[in-house]
């Protein structure tokens, strides 16, 4: 009885020891098959063969129009959207061998749904009522222009003002200052200087006699005699 309980114990540690365990769980960006880890494809390649005891996992570049996104293990590339034009689609972002290509509406146009599938005319307003909302396009380009045109208008804004501003500053030259009238003083004027009338010599009785200018040098008949 004691045998049969350490025969099966034996028995085990033998098969373990002839087939051991798989790993549970590999690393990441690695996959399990066959017993063994092998890593993954990075974004923008294939899987062309799983590794093995003596080899590396072997991938291969997408070709074009195609993508993967992840790391992976697919042995074929997704290919890329096509925008077609008859559903009213263009061409938003071109796709790379790591990303998709992103479609986006025509001009007038919005999506039917997230993924942009398709799409369909604006709504036109009745007679009588206004735009409440803008489609998804051109709200798009209103975000983008709206601020633009502030920006500009603002700077126009800042140039009048500092060109105002130098408009009204003072100029530092000093003024002149107002020269009052001066009385010229002419040598007659001047203190000291004789202000007597010039005066005129004439003889009377033989002998000159001093006579101011201006008066009348006047001899009477009898002294000329």
């Amino acid at each position: 009885m004691v045998r049969l309980p350490l025969q099966c114990v034996l028995w085990g540690c033998l098969l373990t020891a002839v087939h051991p365990e798989p790993p549970t769980a590999c690393r990441e960006k690695q996959y399990l098959i066959n017993s063994q880890c092998c890593s993954l494809c990075q974004p923008g390649q294939k899987l062309v063969s799983d590794c093995t005891e003596f080899t590396e996992t072997e991938c291969l570049p997408c070709g074009e129009s195609e993508f993967l996104d992840t790391w992976n293990r697919e042995t074929h590339c997704h290919q890329h959207k096509y925008c077609d034009p008859n559903l009213g689609l263009r061409v938003q972002q071109k796709g790379t061998s790591e990303t998709d290509t992103i479609c986006t509406c025509e001009e007038g146009w919005h999506c039917t749904s997230e993924a942009c599938e398709s799409c369909v005319l604006h709504r036109s307003c009745s007679p009588g009522f206004g735009v409440k909302q803008i489609g998804p396009q051109d709200r798009l380009r209103a975000l983008v222009v709206i601020p633009i045109i502030f920006g500009i208008l603002f700077a126009i804004l800042l140039v009048l003002v500092f060109i105002k501003k130098v408009a009204k500053k003072p100029t530092n030259k000093a003024p002149h200052p107002k020269q009052e009238p001066q009385e010229i003083n002419f040598p007659d004027d001047l203190p000291g200087s004789n202000t007597a009338a010039p005066v005129q010599e004439t003889l009377h009785g033989c002998q000159p006699v001093t006579q101011e200018d201006g008066k009348e040098s006047r001899i009477s008949v009898q002294e000329r005699q």
